[in-house]
């Protein structure tokens, strides 16, 4: 299972927000850090490396569950065609990529592995083990889990003209500019902290000119995980004195 939103995506959208304030830079003149066997750009450029992550507040538990009606047929000796024919309309849960189906004769961890013709509810669906199931009434449940987030990345502002650039990030990240930008991407950014210079030293033992900023953002990774739930429970009574004497 991965987060709702991957250090890559974070990582595209920090760079297009970086491009869009110094619309001037060329490609690769704003990159990610920690990229082995890559040179320096030359001049002005900008590189960013991940800090660290807060969680700010307890984790948003959702269960749902998918019931439903369908077959499993075996496609070779590893994979079978998973057949919804009907959804119960009393659950909202949808089937995807991972979804672990559970049911009285699916193999136990039977999980979905590509889509068919199904796109969360009727419709084929790639699972594996390779098994034949019947048609009877199976389940999809899961619990996703939002947890609000601080991220802080480290912007270093390189080259001959990286103060009057790192003016320009910081200016402009606290303000309605860097929201719009990154609207849609789930991540929004809070502040960022006052530029330092701190000299660069490159390989050749020369001081290069470096401004740092430290930005902090906020989203909310929703991570999901398969659950089963109980269909119907049986109660019965018993004598506390007689079962436990």
């Amino acid at each position: 299972m991965i987060p709702s939103i991957t250090e890559a995506q974070f990582n595209t959208a920090l760079g297009n927000l970086l491009q869009a304030m110094l619309p001037q830079f060329p490609a690769g003149q704003i990159i990610v850090g920690q990229v082995n066997r890559t040179s320096s750009p030359l001049g002005d450029y900008v590189v960013w490396w991940p800090l660290r992550r807060h969680r700010l507040g307890t984790d948003v538990e959702t269960p749902v569950d998918a019931v439903f009606t369908g077959t499993i047929t075996p496609i070779d000796s590893n994979t079978a065609t998973l057949n919804i024919t009907a959804v119960n309309p009393n659950f909202t849960g949808q089937i995807i990529v991972g979804s672990q189906i559970f049911s009285v004769d699916a193999v136990l961890g039977t999980t979905v592995t590509a889509l068919g013709t199904g796109t969360g509810g009727i419709g084929t669906y790639v699972v594996t083990p390779s098994q034949t199931v019947a048609s009877e009434t199976m389940a999809a449940g899961s619990i996703g889990f939002d947890q609000a987030t601080e991220i802080v990345t480290q912007i270093e502002v390189h080259g001959p003209n990286s103060g009057d650039n790192a003016q320009v990030v910081q200016q402009l990240f606290r303000s309605d500019f860097a929201t719009t930008a990154m609207a849609g991407t789930g991540i929004t950014p809070l502040f960022c902290e006052v530029p330092r210079q701190v000299p660069f030293i490159t390989a050749a033992q020369q001081y290069e000119e470096r401004w740092i900023i430290d930005a902090h953002f906020d989203f909310a990774p929703f991570v999901q995980i398969p659950q089963e739930f109980a269909g119907a429970a049986t109660v019965n009574v018993e004598s506390v004195t007689a079962t436990f004497p």
